[in-house]
């Protein structure tokens, strides 16, 4: 992640923070993990498959409506007339991005076909609309095997407060078609941490979602190696060999 991605999701974090929790008129988006709103945020591209029509759009964190705002170029209207009645965007709990109307129905569902790449049909018209997320297309999202290993939970800056040692054998109360492996925790855990109760870790795409009983953290990685904690807020927490 570039400089300006960082700044933009470090000054996003308390508006998502607050968005992902709203109440009922906006429950689509409390049921999405932080993670899954954040890697959504900043440029995207709209096109068709043969790639003759494209435009650009972004992904905002301000809230509008049924869910986030959503910018498009001024050509896109042109290009898709079929975004007409578009005035915001969500993230459904699978994952899918939902461009909404006023009233809160998906006028469009996107889902995930590879790594940032999104595809949608639309009843009743012929066009295939294919979504981009210019930060993420092209990118190859991390093995299990390249994540299984010691790894030191600490500030980015500062002391250790745990380690986690991430286990290549699926945890124990993982479903047959589940890819969610065990997780062990030392000893002398920093208390908040040693809280969550972690247990197990799998991959969604390139975010790492490390769980327990109480409660989970989600990590991106950096081009250092490193992961950081996803969406960012006033506790940066950040995951590194030892």
């Amino acid at each position: 992640m570039d400089f300006r991605a960082s700044a933009f999701l470090a000054l996003a974090a308390p508006v998502l923070a607050a968005l992902v929790t709203m109440a009922p008129a906006r429950a689509e988006n409390a049921r999405a993990a932080p993670a899954q709103v954040a890697r959504a945020l900043g440029a995207w591209e709209l096109s068709n498959p043969a790639g003759d029509r494209k435009c650009e759009v972004a992904f905002k964190p301000e809230r509008a409506g049924p869910g986030f705002a959503i910018g498009f170029h001024a050509d896109c209207a042109s290009l898709f007339p079929a975004i007409g009645a578009v005035s915001a965007w969500s993230v459904a709990p699978s994952g899918a991005i939902r461009w909404l109307d006023r009233a809160g129905t998906a006028q469009f569902e996107f889902d995930e076909t590879e790594l940032g790449i999104f595809e949608s049909l639309r009843p009743g018209d012929p066009t295939v609309y294919f979504l981009t997320n210019l930060g993420l297309a092209g990118q190859q999202p991390p093995a299990a095997d390249e994540v299984a290993g010691i790894w030191t939970l600490g500030q980015p800056a500062g002391r250790a407060l745990c380690t986690l040692d991430l286990k290549a054998e699926l945890a124990a109360d993982a479903g047959a078609l589940e890819q969610r492996f065990a997780l062990v925790v030392t000893d002398g855990c920093e208390r908040s941490i040693a809280a969550l109760g972690l247990a197990s870790w799998r991959l969604e795409r390139e975010i790492l979602v490390v769980a327990g009983r109480a409660g989970s953290l989600s990590f991106r990685r950096e081009t250092d190696g490193r992961w950081i904690k996803t969406p960012q807020d006033n506790r940066p927490l950040v995951l590194g060999r030892p």
